[in-house]
């Protein structure tokens, strides 16, 4: 709590703190001045600005305020924590190029980690120059190489294989999910019965968080079959349950379910992107495999187009010398 008190002397003075027994001085007599005075004053005690802060103290400021929005909450905890270990002594300032690539040289983690941390020290920078604890923002370059991205998918067999390794209803439920559904594992563990439409055949994954949208997704007769047996079963409201409970991975379910099925490298993740490789290799348009994950057009042609029937062989027949051939 704050409020105004005025001294018999004149002076106004702010009052706080628990039962406003502590007080602080406006130096001044007039009210207008002792209510700007006020103002400043609580906003400086909700947010208080620090002057040359160190990269520690930007780091924590910004996990502190971003740990309720974000939805991999360990991952932020993790990556602030090996960044404050190696440059939380340093001023922004001091983090140079040199100082970055000391820091994933001295890190010895996968570059993918790296580029994750790296990530993360940028965004707590725009942070704290939004924040006002800066005034502009350090340029961080990447230390190491983006990796190439991983096309790896799986076929229907070995989709086959998998079903048959999982020995869980509910891993193998977030399997068959995955791949017919073509939901991200995130959407999947989210999902409520209540998403279900039984009349339309449809199951709504919801908005979505940030930059990735969830779709409105038709539910083949396989999925189908599998919800209708899930739902009889139910104990929760969550479609992905185990004992009566919602989860939030399946990571070890689905680890052990790939190591009997003789799968190496597949992530819940490729899933999805094996579902949207079927589609498209079966000839569905690009935009109704789009709609169907939830993504751009673009960026369904840019991953995809590749598998498609007849990929660029109008192209390619351009380019013979001789005559074509029908």
């Amino acid at each position: 709590m704050h409020q105004l008190w005025q001294h018999p002397n004149g002076t106004y003075y702010v009052l706080y703190g628990p039962r406003l027994k502590r007080r602080v001085s406006t130096r001044s007599r007039e009210r207008g001045a002792a209510e700007g005075f006020l103002a400043q004053f609580i906003a400086g005690a909700e947010e208080p600005l620090i002057d040359s802060p160190t990269v520690h103290q930007i780091l924590e400021g910004y996990r502190d305020d971003r740990l309720a929005e974000v939805r991999s909450k360990e991952t932020l905890k993790y990556s602030v924590a090996a960044l404050v270990a190696r440059l939380g002594a340093l001023k922004p300032a001091h983090l140079t190029p040199m100082a970055i690539k000391r820091y994933a040289r001295e890190r010895g983690a996968a570059d993918g980690t790296v580029l994750r941390e790296i990530g993360t020290l940028r965004a707590a920078l725009a942070w704290a120059v939004e924040h006002q604890w800066l005034a502009a923002q350090p340029i961080i370059s990447n230390p190491v190489r983006i990796p190439p991205p991983r096309d790896r998918w799986i076929t229907k067999e070995e989709a086959r294989a998998l079903l048959a390794g999982c020995r869980e209803p509910h891993v193998k439920l977030f399997v068959l999910l995955g791949l017919m559904t073509v939901a991200r594992m995130g959407a999947i563990l989210e999902a409520k019965w209540s998403q279900v439409d039984w009349n339309r055949l449809t199951i709504d994954y919801g908005p979505g968080h940030g930059k990735k949208r969830r779709a409105i997704v038709p539910l083949n007769p396989e999925v189908l079959q599998a919800l209708k047996a899930a739902k009889e079963l139910a104990c929760s409201d969550s479609i992905v349950e185990f004992h009566g409970r919602p989860l939030k991975t399946v990571k070890k379910g689905f680890r052990e379910a790939c190591k009997r099925a003789g799968l190496v490298g597949v992530t819940p993740h490729i899933l999805r992107h094996s579902g949207a490789t079927w589609m498209t290799a079966d000839g569905v348009p690009l935009s109704e495999v789009a709609r169907m994950l939830g993504d751009t057009e673009a960026t369904v042609e840019r991953v995809y187009a590749k598998h498609s029937p007849g990929y660029l062989t109008r192209a390619a027949g351009a380019l013979q010398l001789g005559p074509r051939v029908a």
